[in-house]
This record gives C-alpha cells, sequence and structure tokens, in this order.
C-alpha cells in the first residue's frame, strides 16, 4: 500500500475531482445502454460473447488435436474468415454478408478496445526489465539500431516486393473502401455529449471514486479494500486508454495509447498494492483485460471478409498481397536471425533481447504466442515492447520511405502502402494510416498484418526452425 503522504495526495486529488465531476453521475447508465437503449448494448454483448466462445472451442479442439504449437488465435481468426467465406461460395455474399453483420458489434466493440487488451503485459514490462543482467550500453545500442534497422529492411522488402507485382492497371488513390463514421458530439440520444465521451467521463467518475476509497482505505472495513483497489485498477486502465486517444494523431504515433495506458496502469498497481494485484493467477484486472485479447483477434477475421474486395476478389491483387506477406514472413525472421541472435554478427545481442525482437513486425497477439513457442528465454512482455516501438516507428516513417525512392516503390497505389505498412508497422501503422486519410490502404494493411502474421507463425512451426534459432543463440533445446 502507498505510504501516507502520497495516499493523502492521491486522497485529495480524488476528492476534488469527485466532487467537480458529480454532475457526470447522469452518463454512468449510458455505460451499459449504448445510444440510450439496451438493445445494442444486450447486441455487443451477445456477438462478443459468441467470438469469444468460438475462440476457445478452437482452442479445446487444438487441445484434443495435439496440436498445442498452433496459436488458437490464429486459427479461430482464419477459420471463422474461412467460414464467411464458404457461406459466400454456397449461399451467395447476401447470406454471408448477413452473418457477419451479426458479428459486426462485437467485432467493432472488441477492435476499439484491443488496446486495452494489450495493456496488461506492458504494464510488467518494468519487472522483465529489472530481471535482465546488466547489459553495456553498446547492448542497448545495438538494441535500439537492430529495431529500426529491421523494421526499415522488412518496410522496404515488403514494398519492393508489392511494387513489382501490383497491377499496373491499378488506379492509384482511387478509394472504395468506407470508413464507420465516428459518432458525433450530438449522437446517440444525448444533447450534450457523444456516448464515447460519455464513458469517458463515467470512468473518470469511477476512477475518482476507486483512488478516493483506496486513499482512505486505513479508515475502512476490510472487506472494502479490495473492491476499491480494483475500481482503482480498472478504472485506470479503462481512462488512461480513452483519454490518450484524445491526443493529435502526429503525438499519437510516437506516444500510442497503448504506453499512456501500460504506464498509468502500473503505476495505479503500485498504489494499490497487494491488496489488489494486477496480475493476480487469473483472477486480477489484468488478467481479465488480457483474457480477451484473443477475441479481439478472432474478430480481425470478420474484418478481413468485409475488405475482400480490395485484397482477395481480385486474382493480381491476392497475388500481390500473398507474395507480399510470405516474403516479408521469411524475411523478418532471417533478417533477425542473422543480425541479431547470430553471435558472429556486429549487431548481436544477447537472447533474451534477440529472441523478442523475432516478433516484432507482427501484431502482439501473435507475437505473445511465438515467443512462448521459442521458448522461456524469449519474454512475451519484451517482444510486445518491440512490436510497439516497431509500429510506432513504420506509422511515423512509413510512407516517407516509399517516398523517398519512387523508382523503387510504387507509392501512389494503395495496394503498396497498404500491404507494405501491414507487412511491417501491423495495426499501429494500420491506425497511422487511418489517421492520414488513407482508408483503401488501411484496409489492405489490415488485411495485410493477418496474413503477414500468419506466415510469420506458420514458419515458426515448420521443423528445425525454433530449434535452429535456439543453437544459434546457444541455448539448449526447448
Amino acid at each position: 500500500m502507498a505510504d501516507s503522504k502520497v495516499r493523502g495526495a492521491v486522497g485529495a486529488a480524488a476528492a476534488i475531482v469527485l466532487i467537480s465531476r458529480l454532475r457526470d453521475v447522469q452518463h454512468l447508465p449510458r455505460l451499459v445502454l449504448d445510444k440510450g437503449s439496451p438493445t445494442q448494448s444486450l447486441r455487443i454483448l451477445a456477438s462478443s460473447v459468441a467470438i469469444y466462445g468460438y475462440e476457445r472451442l478452437v482452442a479445446m479442439i487444438l487441445r484434443r488435436l495435439g496440436l498445442t504449437r498452433m496459436p488458437s488465435t490464429l486459427a479461430a481468426m482464419l477459420s471463422l474468415f474461412a467460414a464467411l467465406r464458404t457461406v459466400q461460395k454456397v449461399q451467395g455474399r447476401q447470406s454471408s454478408d448477413r452473418l457477419a453483420e451479426l458479428l459486426k458489434p462485437g467485432v467493432d466493440f472488441l477492435g476499439k478496445w484491443m488496446g486495452l487488451f494489450l495493456a496488461p503485459p506492458l504494464a510488467s514490462l518494468d519487472a522483465s526489465i529489472a530481471r535482465l543482467p546488466p547489459y553495456s550500453g553498446k547492448v542497448w545500442a545495438n538494441t535500439t539500431a537492430l529495431l529500426g534497422l529491421g523494421w526499415g529492411f522488412t518496410h522496404a522488402a515488403a514494398g519492393g516486393v508489392a511494387s513489382s507485382l501490383v497491377p499496373a492497371d491499378k488506379e492509384p488513390g482511387k478509394s472504395s473502401y468506407t470508413a464507420t463514421p465516428a459518432a458525433s458530439p450530438m449522437a446517440n440520444g444525448n444533447s450534450q455529449v457523444s456516448q464515447e465521451e460519455a464513458v469517458r467521463r463515467s470512468w473518470v467518475l469511477l476512477g475518482a471514486a476507486g483512488f478516493l476509497g483506496v486513499a482512505c482505505s486505513p479508515a475502512l472495513p476490510l472487506v472494502l479494500h479490495r473492491p476499491f483497489g480494483i475500481l482503482c485498477e480498472m478504472s485506470t486502465t479503462v481512462c488512461s486508454f480513452s483519454l490518450a486517444k484524445l491526443l493529435p494523431d502526429a503525438i499519437q504515433r510516437v506516444l500510442h495509447p497503448l504506453v499512456a495506458c501500460a504506464v498509468s496502469s502500473n503505476l495505479a498497481s503500485r498504489f494499490v498494492g497487494p491488496v489488489a494485484p494486477y496480475f493476480d493467477e487469473g483472477k486480477g484486472v489484468g488478467d481479465r483485460f488480457f483474457q480477451w485479447l484473443p477475441a479481439a483477434v478472432t474478430g480481425l477475421g470478420v474484418r478481413m471478409y468485409n475488405t475482400t474486395g480490395l485484397w482477395l476478389d481480385n486474382a493480381d491483387d491476392f497475388k500481390c498481397v500473398l507474395a507480399t506477406c510470405s516474403a516479408s514472413g521469411c524475411i523478418s525472421i532471417l533478417l533477425t536471425t542473422l543480425g541479431a541472435v547470430n553471435p558472429a554478427s556486429p549487431l548481436a545481442v544477447p537472447a533474451p533481447l534477440s529472441l523478442p525482437l523475432l516478433h516484432r513486425s507482427v501484431m502482439s497477439a501473435l507475437g505473445i504466442e511465438g515467443s512462448q513457442a521459442i521458448g522461456p528465454e524469449c519474454d512475451p512482455k519484451l517482444a510486445v515492447a518491440s512490436i510497439l516501438i516497431t509500429g510506432c516507428i513504420g506509422a511515423s516513417l512509413g510512407n516517407s520511405l516509399l517516398n523517398a525512392f519512387p523508382a523503387i516503390f510504387r507509392a501512389s497505389s494503395p495496394l503498396v502502402r497498404g500491404v507494405a505498412m501491414g507487412c511491417s508497422a501491423h495495426s499501429i501503422g494500420t491506425a497511422g494510416l487511418i489517421s492520414l486519410g488513407d482508408t483503401e490502404a488501411a484496409a489492405i494493411s489490415g488485411a495485410s498484418m493477418c496474413l503477414a502474421g500468419t506466415m510469420h507463425t506458420l514458419v515458426l512451426q515448420l521443423p528445425g526452425v525454433v530449434s535452429g534459432i535456439r543453437s544459434l543463440a546457444q541455448l539448449k533445446a526447448a
């Protein structure tokens, strides 16, 4: 538990916020009444639970079949996409669209809060770093260089392959993809604030109550200590992520909301202390949020289906995307293995740092499962950190790299921009394209990051790959 001075200062600040925001009590019902009605909330709940249950079912089937090395999130995502495509082929597009529409509320909800589900591993990153040996400045400099150079080579390779294969008659810049419109400030049945703003204000109010309760815990019955601690941690994680998304896009490309969320959650868990651990054998706030990450990734299968017109239905487009994602997945692993894991490399770093870098260009959920496949020396938290940094680099510099070499890259093509970003900078790069208004490239990037992650996972499943990487890192067989 925090010391008395810190507790007193935090309690005073929480009391001020609570009193000043009391009028926001009116928004609390909107936490469960989306658009002022329970109907939409029930649709979100039902479809989210259905997606969650489907992923759990796929995981159980894989365990029964002994396919424990295959990530259940990847299998669930691809099988959901395949199911929708099968329905389309058998019963027509209208039937598959209806099925996708039934899942849409849950897919949108889980996708919107995916960063929230990714925050828990990063919230405990400091503990992972503390367990590392005291490496020299040269080791950390090499690690930094590997992150930058690794992204650059992967992005350039993906852009080069895509540029060589993109159909010549593809109209550059013409978008057939429609982004989901943002809610207006007067929408959703409230004349003053939007649904998103009402949710933010509600969580700020609950957070103030939680912090005040923790600060006053010495004067409260013991039975209330844990509930107030849980409320404090949960509201901090939600509020920090939600409020950080209000930052300008240029700032978010450097200070991603996930970073702000992870740091804030770490500080809140320190303030609460052992009375309500953030990770508590599946019962903590961090555990609960993290348990929804596989469902959020599974929902990407529906998003892939909704954008097939941009990358799959045309044979030449699909050839370009598939070849680029396959090449990118192989090149990324090969470059990191030779440049970081290989002891003979001038940029080589110790295994606890080099192994997580193998996953820097795939989405976090697959990076976590890929880390577990490589072995205990590959910390998933460090993998997520490398993924986050790589994504921020890509979101900031991705298009600039392509535009700097017009003789090599066809940067005018949304197919090239999208597939290069998805293969090298995953969801953060995709969000960067959306913020620039490049919606068609963003849709292609979303599908590409799924396909590139799939190839990355399949390469690691090949016989001898993981054992070869571990041998090169001078580690025993897992």
